[in-house]
């Protein structure tokens, strides 16, 4: 045991054995890597938080209780074998990884890289994106009165004299957001900045971020409505000239944290020890093997658990109140596909009824309309563009365009093997209700009543 001991005085050990318990977790990491999304920038945050680890970490003996703080919440992935999101298990399986190797100067900027790796992106985005497209709009509306121009926010769409624009799903700023974050904790980690100066320049930068997005989408305003002339590499040009802003201010506020104590030549105090609370609690080294057991034994109960568990059954709505298909779409007569090609991505994840079926127009020209009958709200509901992704298309975002009976949709272009569908989406139910995004759908639909319908209209570009 004593050999044992010796080996656990890194890192290495202890962080395999929580690896190891939470092995579901790993693989479902790595299948969200490769499904076409911008998870896999993840692995960014995840080099950063190992790269900007000191040396020291690595080499110095884990305290007792971290392995057994740890080893809890290794068991705590693990415990809820179903029913339980994975994204929250892979949480608690950062919770015990920050635990073991998140200490000292930097240590919560560390711990953050490591939650900015999981794959957190699409969730936001589902979750957060229609409020933070609400917060933008209404934050974004006195900026743009400073020039003149006197708006009016309906929901995310912004009023005025000329028309309306439209804050859309990549204006919500989560992308921006996330980015900010990774860059705000590798800089926290870098400077190796304590507990309380790394949360207050977390918070300075989450400001700061919101409030770039705010003046982000502010300026598109004035390109979309017509109001400024600009060139079609605008939108991507005025994100990348105001992020980068931010990232220069963010660094100054950062350096400037670091140099706080500096000032008039004082010495800069000691970092403190985030074990220093449990320095009193000494353990005879007799004691410690049998702390290593237990760690050990934590760990190996949750990596079998999930193998010994039983998978839970999950529980549908009554799809009694179904009302059956229509005959008609946008006026014209559809067929129903029986087998339809890469429609179970579409039909997984929710309770409710999913039809796939196949319209010719008068043109000639042949379309695909995937229906799916919603019963509750759900984060099981993937827009379309998840679900192409999971069938290997590449996804290109088009906007908001309206259709020939003025109907609003959300737009993009997905393409695979040479082969390209231009895709148009939305949400609607039976009273009169329409959304262009999942989000905006999601947070009215916890508010109001079912059921629901999401709409998606391919057509191949070569029809």
């Amino acid at each position: 045991m004593n050999d044992s001991v010796r080996e656990l005085r890194g890192q290495a050990a202890p962080c395999a054995g929580v690896l190891l318990a939470g092995w579901p977790v790993l693989r479902w990491f790595v299948a969200r890597l490769g499904d076409g999304g911008d998870e896999r920038f993840g692995l960014v945050a995840l080099a950063l938080a190992l790269i900007l680890t000191p040396r020291a970490v690595w080499r110095e003996r884990i305290a007792a209780w971290r392995l057994i703080v740890a080893g809890v919440f290794a068991l705590a992935v693990a415990f809820p074998v179903s029913g339980t999101p994975m994204l929250l298990r892979a949480l608690l399986l950062v919770c015990a990884l920050s635990v073991l190797f998140c200490r000292g100067g930097g240590a919560l900027g560390r711990a953050g890289l490591l939650a900015l790796s999981l794959p957190v992106t699409a969730t936001l985005q589902f979750f957060a994106g229609y409020p933070l497209r609400v917060l933008t709009a209404e934050l974004g509306r006195p900026l743009i009165a400073l020039f003149g121009v006197a708006t009016e926010r309906s929901g995310v769409a912004l009023e005025w004299a000329g028309g309306v624009v439209v804050v859309d799903a990549p204006c919500s700023g989560v992308h921006m957001l996330w980015t900010g974050g990774v860059l705000v904790c590798a800089v926290a980690a870098w400077l190796r900045l304590g507990a309380g100066r790394a949360f207050f320049f977390g918070v300075a930068g989450l400001c700061a971020i919101l409030l770039g997005n705010t003046v982000r989408a502010a300026v598109l305003f004035f390109i979309e409505s017509g109001l400024w002339r600009a060139p079609g590499w605008a939108h991507e040009g005025v994100g990348l000239a105001i992020f980068a802003a931010l990232a220069t201010g963010l660094l100054w506020l950062g350096f400037g944290l670091k140099g706080a104590n500096r000032e008039g030549g004082a010495k800069p105090p000691a970092e403190p020890k985030l074990d220093a609370p449990f320095e009193r609690v000494r353990l005879n080294r007799r004691l410690r093997p049998t702390v290593v057991f237990v760690f050990a034994v934590m760990c190996s109960g949750a990596a079998v658990m999930p193998l010994a568990g039983q998978r839970g059954t999950v529980s549908t709505a009554s799809d009694a109140d179904f009302p059956g298909w229509p005959e008609l779409f946008e006026g014209k007569p559809w067929i129903r596909l029986r087998n339809p090609r890469d429609a179970a991505a579409f039909a997984s994840g929710f309770a409710g009824k999913t039809g796939v079926f196949k319209q010719t127009g008068a043109d000639g020209a042949g379309r695909i309309v995937v229906l799916r009958w919603i019963r509750e709200a759900s984060r099981g509901v993937h827009p379309a563009a998840d679900c192409f992704r999971a069938s290997g298309f590449a996804i290109k975002p088009g906007g908001l365009v309206r259709d020939a009976n003025d109907v609003m949709w959300s737009e993009f272009f997905a393409t695979k093997d040479g082969e390209t569908w231009r895709v148009r989406e939305r949400w609607r139910d039976d009273a009169g209700g329409a959304w262009t995004d999942v989000s905006a759908w999601y947070w009215a639909a916890v508010r109001g009543r079912g059921p629901w319908w999401a709409v998606t209209v391919a057509v191949a570009c070569g029809d």
